[in-house]
This record gives structure tokens, C-alpha cells and sequence, in this order.
């Protein structure tokens, strides 16, 4: 007897093929995560370029990553020793902007389904409505970081000035 469904020969093929690069698909998106997310929270700390900084500050309240945690780290370190994963948050100061972001950003996709090769964004609010209104759940994919950073720099400009 046998139970469940038998996978396919190109299904086979594809999961082979995407199990040769998934070390360094993983690499790549932890590493770039990394770099983004501490990019973020030193723009919104107030250093680097005067007009990044001001951007940042009044679009985004709040960036989480395990990076950027404080406590535990030893602890988080142990856990994660081949990187951080490329999942993140983003608290935007406002709901309008949490709700707009998205369709600002070219080189991210608007989806729930996270963990891809592309970058995706997700205003969660869409999906859990208990879920804080502002924040935004990000995965990154294979993408060049200073790709990345200069689209949301722009996104985060177009979202102020329509506000």
C-alpha cells in the first residue's frame, strides 16, 4: 500500500538542483540581511549621510533582526552560527506608510509567502489583524545589498512625500 502522492521526475530534478546552491543561497541572503538591517538601525541612530539619517528617522520607528539584539547574545550566537536568518521587521512611524511602502519598492514583491530567492515584503496588518498596523515583515533574496538599500531609501522618500 502505499500513501501520499509520488513525487514527480521534474520535481525530483528541481528540489536536486536547488539543494546544489542552497549553501550559498543561504550565505548570501543572511549576509545581505545582515548588512541591510545594520544599515538601517545606524541610519536611524543618526550617523551617516544627513539626508539618509533624516529620511530613515521619519519613516521608520523600528528595525528588529537578531543582529541587532542586545541580550543573549552568546546565547544567539550558539544558535546561529552560520548567520542570522533573512527575515526582519520594520515598524514604519506610521500605518499609511506601512500600508504604502510595498507598492514604492521595485525591487521587492508583495507577498506573504517568505524565504524566496527574490525579496519580499509584507505588511502583515493585511493578514493578522492584531498585528500593530505599522509593521512590515521583510525577506531577503539573492539580491546586491547596496540594490536593496537604495531602494528602500527611495520608497521611504516617496512614502513622505505623498504623506
Amino acid at each position: 500500500v502505499c500513501l501520499g502522492g509520488v513525487m514527480g521526475s521534474l520535481e525530483g530534478w528541481l528540489g536536486v538542483r536547488s539543494m546544489r546552491t542552497f549553501e550559498l543561497r543561504i550565505t548570501r541572503q543572511s549576509e545581505t540581511t545582515t548588512a541591510l538591517v545594520q544599515w538601517l538601525a545606524t541610519l536611524q541612530a543618526g550617523e551617516g549621510p544627513k539626508e539618509d539619517v533624516a529620511v530613515v528617522q521619519k519613516a521608520v520607528a523600528r528595525v528588529q533582526h537578531a543582529s541587532l539584539q542586545k541580550d543573549d547574545m552568546h546565547w544567539l550566537a550558539k544558535q546561529m552560527p552560520g548567520g542570522y536568518n533573512p527575515v526582519f521587521a520594520i515598524w514604519m512611524s506610521s500605518e499609511k506608510f506601512a500600508r504604502c511602502l510595498p507598492s514604492k519598492l521595485h525591487l521587492f514583491h508583495h507577498a506573504t509567502s517568505l524565504g524566496g530567492v527574490e525579496s519580499l515584503i509584507e505588511w502583515r496588518r493585511m493578514s493578522d489583524d492584531k498585528i500593530d498596523p505599522r509593521v512590515l515583515r521583510v525577506s531577503i533574496g539573492v539580491e546586491n545589498v547596496e540594490d536593496l538599500k537604495r531602494d528602500f531609501l527611495e520608497a521611504f522618500k516617496a512614502v513622505l512625500s505623498d504623506a
